[in-house]
């Protein structure tokens, strides 16, 4: 077919610290495609100085930056939080549409549901350029996220999601069922390919021992809720110290609103406390997913305590309803927000029964080959110019709605 053999632009965009761990893989297999070329788009949190200034880890690992579209102010702590990320994804709308206007990408890979990836879809759907999402059909009813998740779904052409149930939920909102694919989370991938850090190599690089029992800490804001979190970050600290033993390395919060605050309130109680504590603005992957490894418990309302820590056979307490909605394996503990759960939840994480349980490493979300199977399903659409690509058309759900649908969208 005419064009077939062309270069095909790829842009993949990355807005934080995390998210670019979980594209690591796939940047690396676009970039070495012979017929892609890799469009890296660096924007949010990656070029503020409060979050790490994490660009720099990305100018680090050696893949060619095509744009960087700064979308947040310089400091996050003034001002009213939500109009600022209003701001951000308006920024996001019109930064991202002029670098879509003189970059003319193919297609533009997204992950997950952050706001800013309402102003990049916008921008990009606005421009007629193909949208592939990654990690769409879930469900975190604690979270504005759920909201935008579905949204940017139904901008999207290509879907790319992590557990059988989130493909027929995608299929579920009207896409077309062979454009959506079963690939299995990319954290997992990156678990696989990381070299991990020696508990030493570790200990030296944070500047303090990392003795037992070791709590790796991520709290981030809660969309939904009058104190928006404050009230049960400040219990989870009264929780933390009835273990005055522990080792506690806390992570940043995203850049959310009150994401700001709770840094503040972290940085503020790790001051004052006795524990062997410490707060990291941005650890990178390798140093936190080696920290995972080593560590006792992953502790919080992050992904990443419901998706790799129990494929990397680490015990889980999760926090409040942040999460709730997404699937669940054995070695993940569910908890309120009062300090009695949350001390009670701990005391289970480290009960040695349950460490054997955790040691399983069930995951629900694949085998760690997530880049290459999306690779292959890119150079489907691209190269051979796939329907997927084109003109959407809402697909209908069979009249039995308990029937499944297999990939080539017939019912089973």
């Amino acid at each position: 077919m005419r064009g077939l053999s062309l270069i095909k632009k790829v842009a993949i965009v990355t807005a934080t610290r995390a998210e670019y761990g979980l594209l690591s893989n796939l940047i690396k297999a676009v970039d070495a495609h012979p017929k892609f070329d890799c469009q890296l788009l660096v924007t949010g949190a990656h070029l503020v100085f409060e979050q790490g200034l994490t660009v720099k880890h990305i100018r680090a690992d050696g893949v060619e930056i095509a744009a960087e579209i700064p979308i947040l102010p310089e400091t996050t702590t003034n001002g009213n939080e939500n109009v600022t990320l209003s701001d951000a994804v308006a920024k996001a709308t019109s930064g991202f549409a002029r670098a879509f206007a003189r970059l003319t990408p193919d297609c533009v890979v997204v992950l997950g549901d952050r706001y800013e990836l309402l102003g990049i879809c916008s921008a990009a759907l606005l421009a007629h350029i193909p949208i592939v999402h990654i990690h769409g059909g879930e469900v975190t009813e604690g979270a504005v996220d759920e909201a935008i998740r579905h949204a940017v779904t139904k901008m999207a052409h290509l879907h790319f999601v992590a557990a059988e149930p989130y493909r027929q939920r995608v299929i579920q909102m009207g896409e077309q069922p062979q454009c959506v694919f079963n690939v299995g989370a990319p954290g997992l991938d990156v678990i696989k390919t990381t070299e991990f850090l020696s508990k030493k190599e570790l200990s030296d690089s944070l500047e303090m021992p990392l003795t037992s029992p070791l709590f790796l800490v991520t709290y981030h804001p809660v969309s939904w809720g009058e104190t928006s979190g404050i009230t049960a970050l400040h219990n989870l600290f009264k929780a933390i110290e009835q273990f005055p033993d522990a080792t506690v390395v806390w992570t940043a919060a995203n850049t959310d609103a009150t994401g700001a605050e709770l840094n503040q309130h972290v940085n503020q109680w790790i001051s004052t406390t006795q524990m062997n504590a410490t707060f990291v603005s941005s650890l990178g992957s390798q140093r936190y997913l080696s920290l995972m490894k080593v560590c006792d418990v992953v502790l919080g309302n992050s992904s990443s305590g419901i998706i790799e820590a129990p494929a990397m056979g680490v015990a889980t307490v999760n926090i409040g309803k942040r999460q709730t909605g997404r699937l669940r394996a054995p070695s993940v503990i569910d908890c309120d927000e009062q300090q009695q759960d949350i001390r009670l939840a701990l005391e289970q994480s480290l009960a040695p029964e349950f460490k054997i349980l955790a040691a399983k490493k069930v995951s629900c979300y694949g085998q760690g080959h997530s880049a290459k199977e999306m690779v292959g399903q890119l150079e489907k659409a691209l190269l051979s110019e796939r329907a997927c690509l084109g003109v959407k058309s809402f697909y209908n759900l069979p009249l039995n709605i308990n029937e499944s649908i297999d990939e080539k969208g017939e019912t089973v």
